[in-house]
């Protein structure tokens, strides 16, 4: 997964991070100092964006109460101020501080995709107007850009699983570096296939429904419904599920309840954060 990038820019350093390094990426020239309250706000969102943009720009920061004299060298007016370089030349700069849209904003209209990525997108379209083949030749063309592209084999896994292609989809997941594997979208996609397999013997959803109406504590029943549910968008009663299935026989199926539940939160971290924090204190309350 790409870093953000982000230095603090000395006399010393200068000309190798701010003009050489933009002859391959776009270097944020922040001018900022902690004596105003307006650039250290400034400097925040651009951290943030770093993050968010991390690999795609470089965010220089020059500490202008410190750095009086590159400051100065440089041409900084009043802070916060900002110049955008690419290829050693000045092509946008803004004195005062914006929004986080307007700098997010300002920064993908110089900012492109790399190669591997615009054709992971033109794959994802594909698919969305039913076109499998040609989505995941689109993807295969990708890898071949750029191997290290983990979001390509993501997408690739979630393409099978909706076609229902579950072994393929299987075996290329637990194929792929732990980075990719516990990525968020790693991560929902690996829920999806250990629900997938939860589920691989269960009887259809109307008998299930059936036996639990006769016994609402059929702990086998009870763990193929939370499966069902996980699958199908309803979250939550699939955790209410599978609390219910714990405070029943937390032992069953080697503690099959405890696991299905860890999944599960694993699952809906990215998407779900306040959902995942309510019911992980629902469990610990069980626990203990």
């Amino acid at each position: 997964m790409q870093e953000a990038m982000i230095v603090d820019i000395t006399l010393n350093n200068v000309q190798e991070m701010v003009m050489q390094n933009s002859k391959r990426l776009p270097v944020l020239l922040n001018f900022w100092s902690p004596l105003n309250e307006q650039s250290k706000l400034a400097n925040t969102i651009l951290e943030k964006l770093a993050q968010e943009f991390a690999g795609k720009f470089i965010l220089a920061k020059i500490n202008a109460a410190q750095q009086t004299d590159l400051a100065q060298k440089l041409g900084s007016p009043n802070i916060p101020f900002y110049k955008l370089i690419q290829n050693g030349d000045i092509v946008t700069e803004y004195e005062g501080l914006l929004s986080e849209d307007a700098y997010r904003s300002m920064l993908n209209n110089y900012i492109k995709d790399e190669p591997s990525e615009v054709m992971r997108k033109q794959a994802n379209e594909a698919f969305a107007n039913g076109e499998f083949d040609q989505a995941v030749q689109l993807l295969g063309e990708a890898a071949k850009l750029n191997a290290n592209n983990y979001k390509i084999h993501l997408d690739l896994v979630q393409m099978y699983l909706h076609t229902g292609h579950l072994d393929n989809a299987k075996n290329l997941f637990y194929k792929l570096p732990e980075e990719a594997q516990k990525d968020p979208k790693g991560k929902e996609l690996d829920g999806i296939l250990y629900f997938s397999d939860a589920i691989a013997n269960s009887p259809d959803i109307q008998t299930l429904q059936d036996t639990l109406a006769k016994n609402p504590n059929d702990c086998t029943a009870l763990h193929f419904l939370a499966g069902f549910l996980m699958l199908n968008g309803q979250a939550e009663n699939a955790l209410q599920t599978l609390l219910k299935l714990f405070s029943i026989d937390r032992g069953f199926e080697e503690c099959l309840p405890q696991k299905s539940l860890i999944k599960a939160f694993e699952m809906l971290s990215a998407k779900a954060p306040e959902l995942v924090t309510i019911y992980r204190r629902k469990f610990q309350s069980l626990l203990y």
